[in-house]
């Protein structure tokens, strides 16, 4: 990151748009025919919402690195300076990442590709925010939503892997997720056939008990008529 351009905030915002504008031409056309064809979960968003979501997250987020590239100058002391440039550097490695994504999913087509990408998308935005909230308080919270918005993106770029990729690899990640999900099946009926058991374990001993207060209550009061007779 050159972090001397970043301190003007027209250029710290227009970065993350401009360079998410132009990774988005080459897919531009596959996006919505090609999305619109995979296996999806039912928790996915509409093609429609992708462009005003990254508008609003690349502003957010440029805005964010100008703030802290504005803690990169003489002034600052040396270890905030040196934090603030780590952060910034790992936010250019986040940015391309970020501009990798879109041409390896709707252009090439690389699902498993596009989720290695993610992988390392998401984990870089949770260290950028890590880094700006050192610096920056308000450029921390600004990244908050790239990070949750990447963590969302990440899981259904998963589910979409599984639902539509085809090889070995995507196939053994098929049988691991239906065993998974087998297990918990099993574990959730063992679960409800244990609290089933111990409920009417519950009842049963309730029942004996007042049973027994009863008997005993009776045996007590019967005592008391023979000894008052």
């Amino acid at each position: 990151m050159n972090t001397n351009l970043a301190r003007y905030p027209v250029l710290a915002v227009g970065l993350p748009l401009v360079g998410g504008f132009l990774s988005a031409i080459p897919s531009h056309q596959h996006v919505q025919g090609y999305y619109e064809s995979l296996r999806k979960p039912d928790w996915a968003p509409p093609s429609s919402m992708f462009a005003p979501a990254w508008t609003a997250l690349y502003i957010s987020l440029g805005y964010a690195s100008h703030l802290v590239a504005l803690r990169t100058g003489p002034n600052t002391l040396p270890s905030m300076r040196s934090v603030a440039q780590t952060g910034l550097g790992i936010y250019g490695i986040n940015l391309a990442f970020n501009f990798a994504w879109s041409p390896l999913m709707f252009w090439k087509k690389k699902i498993g590709a596009a989720l290695v990408t993610a992988g390392g998308l998401t984990a870089s935005a949770v260290a950028v925010s890590y880094y700006f909230f050192k610096v920056d308080k308000m450029a921390g919270y600004l990244t908050l939503p790239y990070v949750a918005w990447l963590g969302y993106a990440t899981a259904l770029n998963y589910d979409i892997w599984i639902k539509n990729a085809q090889g070995p690899a995507a196939d053994h990640a098929r049988r691991i997720g239906k065993d998974v999900n087998d297990a918990a099946r099993h574990a959730k009926n063992e679960f409800k056939d244990a609290a089933k058991h111990a409920k009417e374990d519950a009842r049963d001993a309730a029942r004996n008990a007042n049973k027994n207060a009863r008997n005993a209550a009776n045996e007590t009061a019967d005592k008391i008529d023979r000894e008052l007779r």
